[in-house]
């Protein structure tokens, strides 16, 4: 009996390292050395997440915390919120009418490389800056064509400065409404968008900031054009600026809505 025991442990080692393998994470130069390092990009929730200003927040509620009338140690929470606020992922059907679910992508989608375009500077310059189809191109010229199956991911540095302040974030501490015509924020343009959508083989597109649409906009056309285009977003992604230009790997485990038009997001990437 204990040797068929023992039999069947070293079998579920196996399977187990050969599903992490079909997921990337033992393949290559991290099979053979050991996993790179692991960078968090993802914030916390609590009473402080910036959710749009219209949405739900996030509620913590400590049902139970303490020690039971048994003597053993009990803590349980309920929480509730928006789908879409703090770090999280966009389904296509977010904009979309007939884009997949949360629930309908499969889980390879969510990981891809890390392609990072750095527009810090010119978002310091102008907070409404559009990402342009030329920031792309200067990318490439640096880094080499943007590799199948990216995730590409625009460097504000709003987010890294001033996460979770709303106003500096959101441009505005209002709520509701009345927020609306204040939101001031960096977000990618449309026509870089749509060039990426023709010419490059990406998985989505991600960014610091609580929109990949700037705050300024009202048709919110980069959510359209990629939704339509059945892709993916990341919005409230943290610690970019630990994340190099190329040459990472990112990790998307969003939670598995049943019809989710988005869902919160542990995001992660290894590092070179």
């Amino acid at each position: 009996m204990e040797q068929k025991i023992r039999i069947l442990v070293k079998a579920g080692i196996f399977m187990a390292c050969a599903a992490l393998a079909c997921l990337g994470l033992l393949s290559g130069q991290t099979a053979r050395s050991g996993p790179g390092k692991l960078l968090d990009m993802t914030y916390a929730y609590d009473d402080n997440t910036i959710y749009w200003p219209t949405a739900k927040g996030f509620h913590l509620e400590k049902l139970s915390w303490g020690i039971t009338s048994g003597g053993y140690w009990y803590a349980s929470n309920e929480y509730g919120a928006s789908e879409h606020g703090g770090t999280h992922a966009d389904a296509p059907i977010h904009f979309a009418k007939n884009g997949r679910t949360m629930d309908q992508v499969p889980l390879e989608e969510w990981i891809g490389p890390a392609v990072k375009i750095d527009v810090r500077a010119s978002c310091e310059k102008n907070r409404d800056y559009l990402l342009t189809q030329a920031d792309i191109e200067g990318w490439e010229k640096k880094h080499g064509k943007i590799p199948a199956g990216a995730w590409l991911i625009m460097n504000t540095g709003i987010d890294g400065k001033y996460y979770p302040d709303k106003k500096k974030v959101l441009g505005t501490d209002k709520r509701g409404e009345a927020a609306l015509p204040e939101l001031s924020f960096p977000g990618f343009g449309p026509p870089a968008v749509e060039y990426l959508l023709k010419n490059r083989d990406i998985r989505g597109i991600a960014i610091d900031t609580p929109s990949i649409d700037y705050g300024r906009s009202k048709d919110f056309k980069v959510h359209q054009v990629l939704c339509a285009a059945n892709k993916l977003a990341l919005e409230n992604i943290a610690n970019l600026d630990q994340l190099p230009a190329v040459g990472a790997t990112l990790y998307v485990i969003p939670m598995l809505i049943k019809d989710g038009t988005g869902a919160p997001a542990r995001v992660y990437a290894i590092l070179p």
